[in-house]
């Protein structure tokens, strides 16, 4: 009888250790998931933190960039042609590129014919045919664009990042801009001879193109700025200005990005 008993502890025994090994190893690998999921978890608060430093940064970009385009200096004058400047802050690195508007072709006030002949030079044939498409649609429509960002929907990533420089759809506020190609690439008007000589064009031939002349210098911009903080987070935003400097407004913003499209310049497209 005590035989029996005793060898029935035994078994007991010897079933309660693997029991509690697999008990004890399931614990570890709990506190284990629960520590890496606790480490994600801040990681991911870090990441947020940081995307947010950077993103409060763009606005600080936004102030530079208007401030640097009509700087009296012209010196220290951000150049209005893409050229990219970087500035530092305590939070982090901007970097700021600016672009005139009255550079670029309207895509509500150009013939389409003449837009066509400037994508001709910049799209494979499958992107012109769509812009040929989605231009006659807004055309027999009546409705107008109200930002270039809508093309996206149409074109290629690499067709739309090509000629999206090139457009606008302000211009109506560049009404007192002096005239600036200084949005488009010097091989663009190589390619395209009916751009040859436009700075030297008249009113009537201006206004077939649906750009501007006369007046100041244009106060209308698009400020690309790109934020990065010291871990890396990255936010970016492109914003269309009118610098007004009326009564206490400085400037407007008729568009806000965020983030900035892609873009191919004309320099890489060529």
């Amino acid at each position: 009888m005590t035989a029996r008993v005793d060898q029935q502890r035994s078994r007991q025994r010897g079933i309660a250790l693997p029991m509690a090994l697999w008990v004890a190893m399931g614990l570890a690998l709990l506190a284990a998931g629960i520590a890496t999921t606790a480490e994600r978890a801040i990681n991911r608060q870090i990441g947020a933190d940081q995307i947010a430093v950077a993103r409060a940064l763009l606005e600080t970009g936004l102030s530079h960039g208007v401030m640097l385009a009509v700087h009296p200096d012209p010196a220290r004058r951000l150049p209005a042609n893409g050229t990219p400047l970087t500035v530092t802050e305590p939070e982090g690195t901007l970097t700021l590129r600016l672009w005139d508007e009255a550079g670029r072709l309207d895509l509500n006030r150009t013939p389409s014919a003449r837009l066509l002949a400037v994508a001709g030079a910049l799209l494979p044939a499958a992107d012109l045919s769509a812009l040929t498409q989605a231009l006659q649609r807004r055309r027999q429509t009546g409705e107008p664009w109200h930002s270039v960002l809508e093309l996206g929907s149409a074109l290629s990533p690499d067709g739309f990042a090509r000629l999206y420089p090139c457009l606008t759809v302000h211009g109506p506020a560049m009404a007192d801009g002096k005239l600036r190609l200084s949005a488009m690439a010097p091989g663009l008007r190589a390619r395209w001879p009916g751009l040859a000589g436009l700075r030297d064009t008249d009113a009537a031939s201006l206004a077939a193109l649906g750009l501007m002349q006369g007046g100041p210098p244009s106060s209308l911009f698009t400020l690309r700025v790109a934020a990065r903080t010291p871990d890396g987070a990255l936010a970016t935003a492109e914003a269309v200005v009118w610098i007004t400097i009326q009564g206490t407004q400085a400037f407007r913003i008729l568009e806000w990005r965020e983030p900035a499209p892609e873009i191919r310049l004309m320099e890489e497209a060529s």
